[in-house]
C-alpha cells in the first residue's frame, strides 16, 4: 500500500508539473506575440492586402490558403465580422500556400488588386472552390469561367496581369512570418497580436470585440 501511495503521488506530481509547464509555455507564447505586435512585422508586410478604415487601430490578420476547404467554410464568418466592424478594424490577408494550386490562385487574387477587385474575386474563389479544387481532380483554370460574374472586372487585363505578376517573394515572406508566428494551418487569426486559439465564428467576433471595447 505504501508503494502504491508513492506511485499515485508521483503521478499526481507529474500531472501537476505538466499542467504548470503547459500554462507557462502558453503564457510565455502570448507575451512573445504581444511584444511582436508592437511592430508591424511579422504580422503585416508592405505587400499585404489590407481592408478596412481602422478607426480604432485594431489589426486583424488572417493567414489563408485559397485552396483550403476550412478557409472556404470560414470565409462567411470573416465577411460577417468585417461587415460589422470595417470602420474600426484593419483586416490583413496573409498567405500560406499549402496546396498545389494555391500559388496559381494567389496570382489571380494579386492581379485583381490592380483593379481594386480583390474582395469580390476572393468571394468567387471560395464560392466556387468545390468546382475548381475537387480532391484528386483539381482544375484551377476553371476559375476563369466564373470570374466574369465580378461586376466591372476586366478579364483581359486580369489575364495579362496574371501572366506577368510574380508572387514568389511574397509567398516566401508570408511563409517565413507564419513560421515565426508558429502558424502551421489555415485559417489562422491574430487580433492585435493575440492569437485566436479555437477556430469559431463566435470566437473571432469575441476576440475582435474584446479589443474594440476594452
Amino acid at each position: 500500500m505504501k508503494n502504491k501511495g508513492i506511485v499515485i503521488g508521483s503521478i499526481v506530481a507529474l500531472v501537476a508539473l505538466f499542467i504548470g509547464a503547459t500554462s507557462f509555455y502558453k503564457s510565455n507564447e502570448t507575451t512573445t506575440l504581444q511584444n511582436m505586435s508592437q511592430n508591424e512585422a511579422p504580422f503585416v508586410r508592405p505587400h499585404s492586402m489590407t481592408l478596412g478604415e481602422n478607426k480604432k487601430n485594431i489589426t486583424v490578420v488572417e493567414f489563408l490558403d485559397p485552396e483550403c476547404e476550412a478557409c472556404g467554410y470560414f470565409h462567411g464568418a470573416v465577411k460577417a465580422m468585417y461587415k460589422d466592424y470595417y470602420e474600426d478594424i484593419r483586416l490583413v490577408v496573409r498567405y500560406l500556400d499549402n496546396h498545389k494550386n494555391s500559388k496559381y490562385v494567389v496570382k489571380i487574387l494579386e492581379a485583381s488588386r490592380k483593379q481594386n477587385k480583390y474582395s469580390e474575386v476572393l468571394d468567387v474563389v471560395f464560392s466556387t472552390q468545390g468546382i475548381w479544387a475537387q480532391h484528386n481532380n483539381s482544375r484551377p483554370e476553371l476559375l476563369w469561367q466564373h470570374l466574369p460574374r465580378v461586376e466591372g472586372l476586366d478579364i483581359q487585363k486580369l489575364r495579362a496581369d496574371f501572366d506577368t505578376i510574380d508572387v514568389n517573394k511574397m509567398l516566401s515572406q508570408d511563409r517565413e512570418d507564419a513560421r515565426t508566428l508558429k502558424v502551421r494551418g489555415t485559417p489562422s487569426f491574430f487580433v492585435n497580436g493575440k492569437k485566436l486559439e479555437k477556430l469559431s465564428a463566435q470566437g473571432l467576433m469575441d476576440l475582435v470585440e474584446g479589443e474594440i471595447y476594452k
